[in-house]
């Protein structure tokens, strides 16, 4: 059991990680997912969302944008992510309208275009067979 206010990484872990370089809209999907019942581990760059996917023992979904500013692109981060990783689940985010065209997904893949509503994602994650866990968890620490 987890301390009040603490998280150990290595604990079965959280549920979630948002890869975003935004800091509002980081922000936000943090919000949605930890309404939604699940811990989150906020991350603003491939290094660090890598990182926070080591270090845990139980993540159920990378939650991308797909352009992350210089660097590796959410593609790219999804793909280091699933060869650590096999079978985790992505789903890719985007405001731009041109990404994601032409792009075919995996099985273990969904692709929304921003804006979109809190149903299609949490719709989107329940098709990929994320689910919040029964109990709300802590999320991760170091993320807000």
């Amino acid at each position: 059991m987890r301390a009040e206010g603490s998280m150990n990484l290595r604990e079965p872990g959280f549920d979630v990680v948002v890869l975003e370089d935004d800091d509002l809209v980081r922000d936000v999907l943090t919000d949605i997912m930890e309404a939604e019942g699940f811990a989150v581990c906020p991350a603003t760059n491939v290094g660090e969302a890598m990182a926070r996917l080591a270090a845990s023992d139980g993540c159920s979904l990378l939650l991308t944008d797909i352009d992350l500013g210089p660097g590796p692109s959410g593609f790219e981060a999804a793909r280091m992510a699933q060869e650590k990783h096999p079978g985790l689940p992505v789903i890719y985010l985007t405001g731009r309208p041109s990404h994601g065209n032409g792009r075919e997904f995996g099985p273990r893949e969904r692709f929304l275009r921003k804006p979109f509503r809190t149903r299609e994602l949490v719709d989107a994650m329940r098709s990929l067979g994320v689910n919040p866990p029964e109990a709300p968890r802590l999320s991760c620490a170091g993320g807000r």
